[in-house]
């Protein structure tokens, strides 16, 4: 276990929460993306823009570094730290709802991202920082709790999207990806950012990149919320089939990629957990190589 001082512990905070914030604002950036909200287009969003994410992710920040700081600091097992990070999430949602003015910008990647802010202090913390590890304690986290949260959504009434997805369909959404150990982010989507990466290809053509991979395999909540699972498969193929034929490598990528957002926005298709989970990819890569105060 790596002793830090408290100005240490706070240098590693405040790294880990702005490497949230920037990775979040990175996702935003990432142009042309089909049915998402981006430099160039509100994508399926009538009520949202990317000044209004960067916005957003500015606001998180500090809540994200309290995150690294509990994962740093609380002397408990993984189990109790997430029980912790429940509660944080409510103030952090409340933060994004006052600053936004009501629209829900970053709901999914409050969730996702806190839990792995969390997870990069205890990393620093115990000086293990690699996949196995991380995706270890995420299972230890996570596992119980939201096994019985979804037990629970059985005898009740649902309240969000996401419940009623699982309720009318059985789609475990978000909690299920984490209680699954977030597979396509790590089995998928972070090979595909290092090897562009290695490959020195153009930053925003790599992220678009591991986007189309993750629309391909994610059942995503949000597409399903929208319409139906039927429609998510129908995504999926067409992401596929878009990956075969060279995915954001390929030539004229950019100009079919906007013939795609222009159908999707017609479609009212966004696949905002997708989006959620570049961002996550993005932070996982930095955390793993970076340093504090990079």
């Amino acid at each position: 276990m790596k002793v830090l001082s408290d100005q240490e512990g706070i240098r590693y905070a405040v790294w880990i929460g702005d490497t949230a914030r920037w990775a979040l604002d990175e996702e935003v950036k990432t142009t042309p993306k089909p049915g998402l909200v981006d430099l160039a287009s509100n994508g399926a969003h009538s009520d949202m823009d990317a000044l209004l994410f960067f916005k957003s992710a500015r606001t998180l920040m500090p809540y994200f570094a309290e995150a690294a700081w509990m994962g740093l600091c609380m002397e408990t097992e993984p189990e109790g730290l997430f029980v912790q990070l429940r509660q944080w999430g409510k103030r952090a949602e409340r933060a994004m709802y006052m600053v936004t003015e009501g629209v829900n910008t970053h709901k999914g990647a409050i969730f996702t991202m806190g839990i792995f802010c969390a997870i990069a202090g205890r990393c620093i913390r115990e000086g293990k920082r690699n996949i196995p590890y991380i995706r270890q304690l995420e299972r230890q986290m996570v596992m119980k709790q939201l096994q019985q949260e979804l037990e629970a959504l059985s005898q009740r009434n649902a309240v969000t999207h996401g419940e009623n997805n699982f309720c009318r369909y059985g789609s475990r959404g978000v909690r299920g990806m984490a209680i699954d150990g977030y597979r396509e982010v790590f089995e998928k989507a972070l090979p595909v950012l290092r090897e562009g990466i290695e490959r020195d290809e153009n930053w925003n053509t790599v992220k678009l990149q591991v986007l189309i991979t993750l629309m391909s395999c994610v059942e995503d909540s949000n597409i399903i919320s929208r319409s139906d699972p039927s429609l998510l498969r129908a995504v999926q193929l067409e992401m596929k089939d878009f990956l075969l034929h060279g995915g954001a490598y390929q030539k004229d990528a950019i100009r079919k990629l906007e013939r795609m957002d222009e159908k999707f926005v017609l479609d009212n298709i966004s696949g905002g957990g997708s989006a959620d989970l570049l961002a996550l990819t993005i932070f996982l890569d930095r955390i793993l190589i970076g340093n504090a105060g990079k």
